[in-house]
């Protein structure tokens, strides 16, 4: 099929762009069923072939997922990224992991006092929907919080505009994978919703000082508890 191109993109990824909008601005969630085709396609002024093409390709982004016989979901606010680094070789993943942070620790706080200056109305509005998503799953202690993690850390990197920062994503995302197996005790739990409130509020009010704050608080509460663990390795 041929497609026309306006301003280098085509029409379904322009297209793209507007179911995108239009996930946010309607406030779907993770898990939401999206209007069916027909009643999609009026919305947005569009042919079907075009909102196929579009549901296509952001489907292969990871951003939503279509269930034949089911309808269409919203999978993911922000696309996922591979590993270049090639992490999942290192056995140790306990030091991986505080490695992992270390790093995090030097990057993300600058990360997030960018995004305060930077982001659009559109990228704070998707950074306080994910913050929101991640209480829900973690007061339903279900495993879906970190996968929001990683959309939510994922957000905040595209809207610093830093395009290296945005290259060190990999590790962000496979820190919060292996943290995963450490996040377990209620205290931090309570921690990190309320860090990622702070992060969110910041953002939102334009301070990036209080967003430097809050990420470098949040970043040391997980190294802490990454320490701890460490601690009664070594002890056992």
């Amino acid at each position: 099929m041929s497609e026309i191109k306006t301003n280098h993109q085509t029409l379904a990824e322009i297209t793209a762009d507007r179911i995108f909008d239009y996930i946010i601005k309607n406030n779907y969630e993770v898990g939401s069923k999206l209007p069916n085709e027909f009643i999609l396609a009026k919305e947005l002024e569009v042919g079907r072939s075009t909102l196929r093409e579009a549901i296509k390709g952001l489907a292969s982004q990871d951003v939503i997922e279509v269930k034949h016989g089911s309808g269409t979901y919203v999978k993911n606010l922000v696309s996922m990224q591979e590993d270049p680094f090639g992490f999942s070789k290192v056995e140790d993943t306990l030091k991986l992991t505080k490695d992992l942070f270390e790093m995090r620790f030097l990057i993300e706080p600058r990360m997030a006092s960018l995004a305060a200056i930077n982001a659009t109305e559109t990228e704070i509005s998707v950074i306080n929907q994910i913050v929101k998503a991640i209480e829900k799953e973690i007061e339903r202690d279900d495993a879906m919080h970190f996968h929001l993690d990683i959309q939510l850390h994922s957000a905040i990197a595209e809207a610093s505009r830093n395009i290296a920062m945005q290259h060190l994503l990999p590790i962000i995302i496979e820190s919060i994978q292996l943290y995963n197996d450490y996040f377990t005790s209620k205290e931090t739990k309570i921690a990190t919703i309320k860090s990622h409130r702070e992060i969110a509020l910041a953002i939102k009010n334009r301070d990036s000082w209080a967003a430097y704050d809050a990420m470098a608080v949040h970043i040391s509460q997980n190294r802490s508890v990454l320490n701890q663990v460490h601690l009664e390795k070594n002890d056992d």
